[in-house]
C-alpha cells in the first residue's frame, strides 16, 4: 500500500468523506452533491474551439459550451444574433464561428458595447462597478479580432441609444452579459418582443453573488409577469426560451 493509499484509509476511518477532483476530467464533482457529472467543455474537441477564444474572454470554458450549444439550437429560427457586453469579443467569436453560412443568408451578428469599459451609469449600480471598469479593450481591436467575420455589425456607445439602428430587426439569439441591473433592463425591454417562439435568452452573470441585486434583479423583475421562468443553471448563467 502507497502513502497515499495509507493517507486515504486513516482519513476514511476517521469519518471524513474522499472526494477526488474528477474522473478523468471529464466526469467532475458536483459539490454538495456526492456524484459526478459529465462534463463536455473538457472534451478535446470543445477545449480546441476555447483555446481559441480564452484569451479574449473572462467567460469560463462550461459556459462558453453552453452558448455555443444554445447557438447551433437557434439556428433553425427566424432572426438575427446578438451581444451585448463584448469586452474583448471572446464570446462574440464563439457565436460568429456557429453562424458560417450567414453571409449567404443574410444572418447578422449584432454586437453592442461601448469598447471602452462600464459606463456612467455603473457608478449607481448595486454591482459595485464603476465608470472606465473593464477599459483594457477597444473597438479596433475587437473588430481586428473578428475581421474574418463579415456579417459581424458593431455598435460601439451606450445601451439602450444603441438600439436603435436595429429596430426594425427580429433575434432569434441574444446573449446579455452586461452586468448591470438598469442595462440589463434595456435589453430585455428591446430583445423580449423582437425574438420568435423558441428564441434564447442567455444571461452570463445571472447566478454570480455579485451581481445578484443587478443582472440578476433586473431578469426576475421583468419576467415577473411574463409566460417565461428564468432558468439557473449551475455554471452561473440564467437562459430564457421565449414561449
Amino acid at each position: 500500500m502507497n502513502l497515499r493509499s495509507i493517507v486515504l484509509a486513516i482519513f476514511t476511518k476517521l469519518g471524513f468523506k474522499i472526494y477526488e477532483i474528477g474522473k478523468g476530467n471529464l466526469y467532475n464533482l458536483c459539490p454538495p452533491y456526492d456524484y459526478y457529472t459529465y462534463s463536455p467543455w473538457f472534451e478535446e474537441w470543445f477545449q480546441t474551439i476555447y483555446g481559441r477564444v480564452n484569451h479574449h474572454t473572462m467567460v469560463t470554458a462550461d459556459r462558453c459550451y453552453v452558448i455555443r450549444e444554445f447557438c447551433l439550437h437557434c439556428l433553425h429560427l427566424e432572426g438575427d444574433f446578438a451581444e451585448c457586453g463584448v469586452y474583448k469579443g471572446g464570446s462574440a467569436f464563439l457565436i460568429a464561428e456557429t453562424l458560417p453560412n450567414s453571409s449567404a443568408k443574410g444572418r447578422q451578428l449584432h454586437l453592442f458595447d461601448t469598447f471602452a469599459g462600464m459606463p456612467a451609469i455603473a457608478n449607481q449600480d448595486p454591482s459595485n462597478f464603476k465608470e472606465g471598469d473593464l477599459g483594457d479593450t477597444s473597438l479596433g481591436a475587437v473588430k481586428e479580432y473578428l475581421r474574418g467575420f463579415p456579417f459581424v455589425v458593431f455598435h460601439p456607445g451606450v445601451i439602450p441609444q444603441t438600439f436603435d439602428a436595429v429596430r426594425e430587426k427580429k433575434f432569434a439569439f441574444v446573449h446579455v452579459d452586461i452586468d448591470l441591473y438598469q442595462t440589463t433592463m434595456d435589453c430585455c425591454n428591446f430583445f423580449y418582443n423582437r425574438m420568435p417562439s423558441g428564441g434564447i435568452m442567455i444571461f452570463d452573470d445571472y447566478g454570480f453573488f455579485p451581481f445578484k441585486d443587478s443582472e440578476k434583479r433586473g431578469v426576475d423583475q421583468f419576467f415577473k409577469d411574463k409566460p417565461e421562468t428564468p432558468i439557473a443553471l449551475p455554471t452561473g448563467q440564467c437562459i430564457v426560451i421565449k414561449v
